[in-house]
C-alpha cells in the first residue's frame, strides 16, 4: 500500500516541479530588461552624472579653458548709462551680461546668443560686433564670448564630420548613441562646467523625449512621427513631463 501510494505521489511531485519551473521561466521572461530601455538608462546614468551643481560659487564659472584667459583679472566695468541707450538700437549690446566679478555670466541664454553669433555673421561682421561688445562687456568677460565662439566653433565642426547634417538617425538606440558623443564632445570642448551650464536643461529634455520614443506602442510610427508625439504629450501635460523628468527621486 505504501508503495502504491508513493508511486501515486510521484507524478504530483514531479507536476509541481515542472509548474515551478514553467513560472520562474515566465518571471525571467518578463522581467528581462528591454535593450532600447538598458541603453537608455545607461545613457542617462552618464550624462546626468556631469549635471551635478559644481562646488564653485554660483555666478564665476570660468567661461574660458586657456590658462591665459583665466589668469585675467578684470574689475566689472560699469557704463550702464551708454549700454542702455545703445541696447536700444542694436541686439549685440544686450546679449550678453556680466556677474559683479566681471566674468561672463553663463546660462542657456548665453549659450544661445553665442549660436546666434557664429551662425548669423560672417567673420567680418563678427569682429564688428566683437568692438561693439567690448564698449559694454569688462574685459574678462569680453576675452569669454571670444574664446566660447572659437570653442563652439570647434564643437560644431566636429559634430558635423561625426554625424553630418543630412544624414538622420534611424532608430532610438542611433539617438541614444549621437546624444551621448554630442555630450562628451560638449565636456571635451567647453569643460563641464560651461557645458553643464550651457546643455543641461536641454539634455534633460532630450532624455525625457527619447524615453517616451522608447515606450512608444504604435510600432506603425516613424522615428520622426514618435518624436512629434513624445514632444505634444511633454507639452500639453506638465505632470507627464514632471513623470518623466531624469532627475525625479
Amino acid at each position: 500500500m505504501k508503495i502504491k501510494e508513493i508511486m501515486n505521489k510521484k507524478p504530483k511531485l514531479t507536476w509541481v516541479v515542472l509548474v515551478l519551473l514553467i513560472a520562474a521561466g515566465t518571471a525571467g521572461y518578463f522581467l528581462r530588461e528591454d535593450p532600447t530601455m538598458k541603453q537608455y538608462k545607461s545613457v542617462a546614468r552618464h550624462i546626468l552624472s556631469t549635471h551635478h551643481a559644481s562646488d564653485q560659487p554660483a555666478g564665476i564659472l570660468s567661461a574660458c579653458g586657456t590658462p591665459d584667459c583665466k589668469e585675467v583679472v578684470s574689475a566689472a566695468l560699469e557704463k550702464e548709462g551708454q549700454s542702455e541707450e545703445t541696447g536700444k538700437k542694436e541686439e549685440i549690446y544686450t546679449m550678453f551680461q556680466a556677474d559683479e566679478h566681471g566674468n561672463l555670466v553663463l546660462n542657456e541664454t548665453t549659450r544661445l546668443n553665442i549660436e546666434k553669433l557664429y551662425a548669423l555673421n560672417t567673420p567680418e561682421e563678427l569682429d564688428e560686433k566683437m568692438k561693439k561688445l567690448s564698449s559694454v562687456l569688462p574685459d574678462a568677460a569680453h576675452r569669454q564670448v571670444a574664446n566660447l565662439i572659437d570653442y563652439f566653433d570647434k564643437y560644431t565642426r566636429e559634430i558635423q564630420e561625426i554625424y553630418p547634417p543630412d544624414v538622420a538617425p534611424e532608430t532610438v538606440e542611433e539617438i541614444l548613441v549621437q546624444l551621448k558623443v554630442m555630450h562628451d564632445l560638449r565636456k571635451m570642448h567647453f569643460g563641464a562646467d560651461v557645458a553643464r551650464a550651457f546643455y543641461a536643461d536641454e539634455e534633460k529634455m532630450s532624455l525625457q523625449l527619447i524615453y517616451l520614443m522608447a515606450i512608444e506602442k504604435d510600432k506603425s510610427l516613424s522615428l520622426g512621427e514618435k518624436a512629434e508625439r513624445a514632444q505634444q504629450l511633454l507639452k500639453n501635460s506638465p505632470e507627464l513631463a514632471a513623470a518623466y523628468n531624469p532627475d525625479r527621486k
